[in-house]
């Protein structure tokens, strides 16, 4: 973007479920009729505003005097159901923030919200380095969704909001240093030439040698260790400066408490024992992080040419075709899948929440592949899907399933000062309807 053409504070953004367009005068009634339910506010700093008078006085003149708000309109039924606006753009700095946000409580649970992000930071990343967010200091709800769309915590600071001093936390989010689609196309060759090279491996003698990591607890081929490497020699060729967290070699995740700058996340083999075993449901995991935001992943399936791949804000492919999560919205009918640690100290528990999600679903898949098995929920082969992972088992295929209008999160609380990002406990993917029903047969272990 040039100097000469100013920031364009009130574009028209569409994405897949809802597109955003500057507000409007005639915009209150339908706007207000959204706001005025008081759980919307009840955790902000002003929880009046579901009020007629607090709303468009201490909201929606401000907003329309801004002229930078935009509402959120459905696009299967045209209604509005949401608002945001940019603001303290400085041209100097290339920074401007995003705020003012709130959807209606219809379209929590965090697709909503990722795609109004994720319209509003690209459009701004046309003009702006940085975006900055500024939230309640005690409105946990959103501080959680601002660090699920990859938001870093930056501070806390009062600031002046209509003549109040208020206590807001600051969150950040940088603009990525290298195009979305190259580095796609470089993750998509490499998981290709790492795939061919998995094959290869199959073909020698009586196949894959083998032994075990952790105590004897975890299998390991040579393959893993061959394929890693050639990932990472070809990170490290085309991207010297990035920092790479991978299985095999660079197993360090003290990188995952520091997350400033490119960070690839590799799986050489997902799905080691099944590979070893000739099974053939494994799989190359590549996945692409900028200061903790999930910026592209590849997950490819070598035996059968699946590429299964999502860039931040692109939507979801396999073989670059579209993909979306299944509509079920009936447990009954639903097909699950889990798989187990190698460590089986916990096998009572865990056999609990498979008869507890047994009893209740259609049928139950152990493949054995978390990656895979987490594309396959994006794709629809797959409805549900929970486990305890690793994060080079499930950060690419996250995006991948959020890309195809799943519904990630976690069935247990995420501990504070964790990425939900990066967390790796109790991982639960389904679309939004049977992510909140298997949440809760879920829980009934937990708490019973």
């Amino acid at each position: 973007m040039t100097q000469q053409e100013p920031f364009d504070f009130q574009p028209t953004l569409t994405g897949s479920t809802i597109t955003l367009r500057p507000l409007r005068e005639d915009d209150l009634e339908p706007l207000y009729a959204t706001a005025s339910d008081p759980l919307i506010w009840e955790l902000h700093p002003d929880p009046l505003r579901y009020q007629r008078e607090a709303f468009e006085s201490r909201y929606f003149s401000g907003a329309l005097d801004a002229g930078s708000a935009l509402v959120a309109i459905d696009n299967s039924t045209g209604q509005i159901v949401g608002c945001s606006r940019y603001y303290e753009w400085d041209p100097v700095a290339e920074e401007v923030a995003i705020g003012f946000t709130f959807l209606a409580r219809s379209r929590w649970g965090g697709a909503t919200n990722r795609e109004m992000k994720t319209l509003m930071l690209d459009h701004a990343f046309k003009w702006a380095k940085r975006v900055w967010f500024h939230i309640g200091k005690d409105n946990r709800r959103s501080r959680r969704g601002t660090e699920k769309v990859g938001a870093r915590f930056s501070h806390e600071a009062q600031k002046e909001i209509g003549g109040r001093v208020l206590d807001y936390a600051y969150y950040y989010i940088d603009r990525p240093p290298a195009p979305l689609d190259e580095v796609l196309a470089f993750s998509k060759r490499i998981a290709r030439d790492a795939g061919d090279l998995m094959l290869a491996e199959l073909q020698r003698g009586d196949g894959p040698a083998t032994h075990f990591k952790h105590e004897g607890q975890e299998l390991v081929t040579e393959a893993d260790i061959k394929v890693d490497q050639l990932i990472c020699d070809a990170i490290r060729q085309s991207y010297p400066g990035h920092q790479i967290l991978a299985e095999e070699s660079a197993p360090d995740l003290a990188q995952l408490s520091q997350l400033q700058g490119p960070l690839w996340i590799i799986d050489p083999i997902d799905g080691t024992v099944n590979y070893a075993h000739g099974h053939q449901h494994s799989a190359v995991s590549i996945a692409w992080v900028v200061d903790g935001v999930l910026q592209t992943g590849v997950v490819y399936n070598p035996y059968n040419d699946e590429m299964f791949s999502a860039s931040r804000g692109q939507g979801a492919t396999l073989n670059d075709k579209a993909i979306h999560v299944a509509r079920k919205t009936e447990l009954r009918r639903a097909l699950f899948a889990t798989g187990f640690p190698y460590i089986k100290s916990d096998m009572p528990r865990l056999i609990r929440r498979v008869g507890v999600m047994l009893s209740h679903c259609a049928d139950l898949r152990r493949m054995g592949s978390a990656a895979l098995d987490i594309c396959w929920v994006a794709a629809g082969r797959l409805d549900i899907y929970y486990e305890n992972l690793s994060v080079w088992d499930f950060a690419a295929a996250q995006l991948i399933a959020i890309e195809a209008g799943a519904r990630y999160g976690h069935f247990l609380p995420v501990p504070d000062g964790v990425s939900p990002v990066f967390h790796n406990k109790a991982i639960l993917v389904s679309n939004d309807t049977l992510y909140r029903d298997a949440k809760d047969l879920l829980l009934q272990v937990e708490n019973p």
